[in-house]
């Protein structure tokens, strides 16, 4: 049985989709993804004990869930793209003020996601957060 694999529909053109193509006409390159997905999940870290006189190896959970985050993020759709897609279809013409207004349930997912990106600031360690730009809806 065979099976075809392309792009998603709108997901570029130009050099990147001619790469993409080539890639995923390649037989082997399908498996070489799962390989690497599965080598971010089980991933490790080693390190020196200096008590036990040897090398560590113990799960290396950030990467894992790494791994895990960015899978699901274009498995699922990117928080963010997927609830705009949602609610405002995937045509390339949003009206994004239009939306906001007469949706709360987008309201409160962009709300969600621009309080994890505060989140996210805040815990920078004293790092220069970076320079934001203000969003100006016409009404």
């Amino acid at each position: 049985m065979e099976t075809t694999i392309s792009l998603a529909p709108a997901a570029g053109a130009g050099i990147g989709k001619l790469l993409a193509d080539s890639l995923l006409a390649d037989p082997e390159f399908v498996p070489l993804m799962k390989e690497a997905a599965m080598g971010g999940l089980k991933a490790e870290r080693s390190f020196w004990d200096k008590n036990s006189g040897g090398i560590i190896s113990e799960p290396d959970h950030r990467v894992q869930i790494q791994a895990l985050a960015l899978l699901l993020a274009h498995m699922e759709g990117e928080p963010v793209k997927r609830i705009i897609h949602q609610h405002l279809g995937g045509d390339g013409q949003i009206d994004l003020g239009a939306a906001l207004r007469d949706s709360p349930a987008l309201q409160a997912a962009i709300e969600r996601q621009l309080e994890n990106a505060r989140f996210k600031d805040r815990n920078r360690g004293g790092k220069t957060p970076p320079k934001t730009a203000e969003v100006v809806i016409d009404e």
